[in-house]
């Protein structure tokens, strides 16, 4: 998008219709327009946000847009109008936004009010060179197409914005707005999920034919709500992930400050070392304790059976039971034999002779007539019994005293760290950060947790929506209905799947870019040794190196502003280069349309350096620039900036209510 012209007409101080244009040149692409402190600086600025978006940021009076000369010198019945027109280039086709609001005095009240709603038009111009004009219905959407109000912060902005603009909670969107990366994300939406009845998948397996079987409404509707509390976790998990690393961040720092701080140099080292060696206790005291309740829960059987079995094994030697018989000899073998007639070593078996009666004797010892075999099989087993349970005792209390060691080595530490933390805070420099420092591994510590459980969570659900499709497609597959639904859900699922590998593919590779991009621009701006590192949310963070470690670093109101600045120019640079991420085998196009940089007071506060470094970047990374400058900073913006100033215009203050442009 290119801004061709702004028209303004009793629009606060600039009394009558004050016109600009903007240069649109590639070689001179720099418009600049000079004027002091309440000049009006701002009120062009705030021309470009009323006309797109009807707001306006006015620290006086901010309602009342008509100039003050003009409503002071109304009677009773006159109207007068309030009106902005902005022409813009927008992928080739020229538009005109105008935005106008009717002013009346009335006489009741001897006021002059305004309408309550402007009224907005939009026309564009056709290939032929004849002008249309675009629906009321659609002029919104329009607008919104040329330049999202979410985006335009980013781009008509000030300088007190800019400070804290790559801080933003919505700044993940803009970044994918303007990188191109919006319409994937809208596309991996717009499939959706089971859960959301209004995507697509959402729509097709509420249109499966369930009618008739309730459990199949009962696998759909648990499908739903499960991944719809998968949707919830993600966010949460993002959130976590952003938070620790912050926390993280500011640990290393609160340690290295610690370490090397000579008065507590000694203390510092001793308490990483004995926390060293409390992580490293604690988790093989947390191995033992596995072990220990594994072994336990396997032979708790023969362990506390132990005293019962004992007592049986005494009352079974104190009864004496005659066991002469023959082991595992039953009766019904020996009238086996009997009846053969002759024994497994051939003898003759024949009423009368010694084999018959010796089997006849054995018969008074085998069960039923006996059970001294079955007596003497019982404590054979319960000698075995007893001598595993003995060995599982022997386990158990080995596991036991090593628990109750690594619990005292434990606490025996956590008590000298604790002494040593008393000791550091007792060192006046280094109390706060001792402080600060158990405050940030408490959260860690609970974000930590808070993450593991939210993973969990997401694993348990993951594994319910499995179980409950395998039920509900199975339920629902029975019907020719069903068969070409679930075959448009397996289209729209691989499709999805495609679109999430694919977009996270690419939002890393423009991320990395941007980061390049970024680190490029800060470069050239900023005098130091810093690096700027840009987390998935988009959150920008100043890192400096320290003995080969890099932490984040404090932050000036001159660097946050300087790396502020170079986080916008690394956006437009990369839209303006229209960036094709083409990381991986299939290429997709995600190019977006190129935007301009309209800055209010862009070098307030910045001293020499930073304005001319600043003054040498911009023209170079926006395909257009307006600037709103003071006399002051022109000075040193100047030399290094005329030669890419297609237009200039100077802010005339005839009074405190009237301004023109010349």
């Amino acid at each position: 998008m290119l801004i061709k012209s702004l028209k303004m007409k009793n629009f606060r101080q600039f009394k009558g219709t004050t016109a600009v244009e903007f240069s649109c040149n590639p070689n001179q692409n720099v418009t600049i327009i000079l004027g002091d402190n309440t000049y009006g600086k701002t009120t062009l600025l705030q021309a470009f946000n009323w006309c797109f978006y009807e707001t306006v940021m006015f620290d006086n009076n901010p309602d009342f847009l008509l100039n003050l000369e003009v409503a002071n010198g109304m009677t009773n019945g006159d109207s007068e109008t309030v009106s902005v027109e902005i022409c813009v280039i927008h992928n080739g086709v020229e538009y005109i936004i105008s935005r106008s609001q009717q002013y009346l005095y009335l006489c009741a009240n001897n006021k002059v009010s305004g309408a309550k709603k402007s009224q907005v038009k939009v026309s564009y111009k056709q290939p032929d060179g004849q002008t249309e004009s675009v629906r009321a219905l659609e002029v919104q959407n329009v607008i919104e197409n040329i330049l999202p109000k979410d985006l335009s912060t980013y781009f008509f902005f000030d300088t007190e914005r800019v400070r804290s603009i790559s801080t933003r909670k919505d700044v993940s969107d803009a970044v994918k707005g303007l990188l191109g990366l919006s319409i994937m994300d809208s596309a991996i939406k717009h499939i959706g999920t089971k859960g959301n009845k209004k995507t697509v998948l959402g729509k097709l397996y509420s249109a499966m034919d369930t009618d008739g079987d309730k459990r199949a409404r009962d696998a759909l509707d648990m499908i739903q709500s499960s991944e719809a509390k998968r949707d919830a976790i993600k966010d949460q998990l993002e959130t976590c992930a952003s938070q620790i690393k912050q926390y993280e961040a500011r640990k290393g720092q609160l340690d290295d400050i610690l370490r090397d701080n000579q008065s507590t140099a000694t203390l510092q080292k001793k308490k990483e070392d004995l926390e060293r060696r409390l992580s490293a206790e604690s988790s093989s005291m947390e191995s033992t304790t596995g072990l220990f309740f594994k072994e336990f829960s396997k032979g708790s059987l023969q362990l506390f059976a132990q005293p019962l079995l004992g007592q049986a094994n005494d009352f079974l030697a104190a009864t004496k039971i005659d066991d002469k018989g023959i082991r595992d000899l039953t009766a019904p073998t020996i009238l086996e034999l009997l009846k053969r007639g002759r024994c497994i070593c051939g003898a003759e078996i024949c009423e009368g002779n010694d084999a018959y009666r010796h089997l006849m004797d054995e018969l008074n010892y085998v069960p039923p007539e006996s059970i001294g075999n079955t007596v003497r099989h019982y404590r054979e087993k319960l000698s075995s019994f007893s001598k595993n349970a003995d060995h599982i005792y022997e386990s158990l209390t080995s596991r036991y005293q090593e628990i109750y060691r690594s619990k005292a080595r434990i606490q025996e530490w956590e008590d000298e760290l604790a002494d040593i933390s008393v000791q550091i805070q007792g060192k006046e420099n280094m109390k706060q950060y001792e402080i600060e420092l158990v405050d940030v591994k408490k959260r860690l510590k609970d974000l930590n947790d808070r993450k593991e459980r939210l993973i969990r969570e997401d694993a348990t659900l993951k594994n319910d929506i499995e179980r409950y499709k395998k039920v509900y497609d199975s339920l629902v597959a029975v019907s020719g209905k069903n068969k070409e639904t679930m075959l448009f859900i397996q289209y729209a699922e691989e499709i999805l799947d495609w679109l999430s590998s694919t977009y996270k593919e690419k939002e890393t590779f423009i991320r990395d870019a941007l980061e390049t991009k970024v680190n490029h621009i800060f470069e050239q701006m900023y005098h130091g040794h810093r690096r700027v590192s840009i987390d998935q949310r988009y959150q920008v963070t100043l890192l400096t190196t320290i003995e080969d470690k890099e932490i984040a670093a404090g932050e000036s109101e001159g660097s946050n502003r300087v790396k502020s600045f170079a986080f916008i120019a690394g956006l437009v640079a990369l839209a303006k280069e229209k960036l094709v991420a083409n990381a991986g085998e299939e290429g997709f196009n995600l190019s977006s349309e190129p935007y301009p940089l309209v800055m209010d007071a862009p070098f307030s506060n910045a001293d020499e350096i930073h304005t001319a470094n600043i003054s040498k970047v911009l023209p170079e990374i926006a395909e257009q620039v307006i600037m709103f400058v003071m006399q002051k900073d022109w000075h040193y913006a100047e030399p290094v900036m005329a030669s890419r100033v297609g237009k200039q215009y100077t802010l005339k203050k005839h009074s405190e209510t009237y301004t023109v442009l010349e």
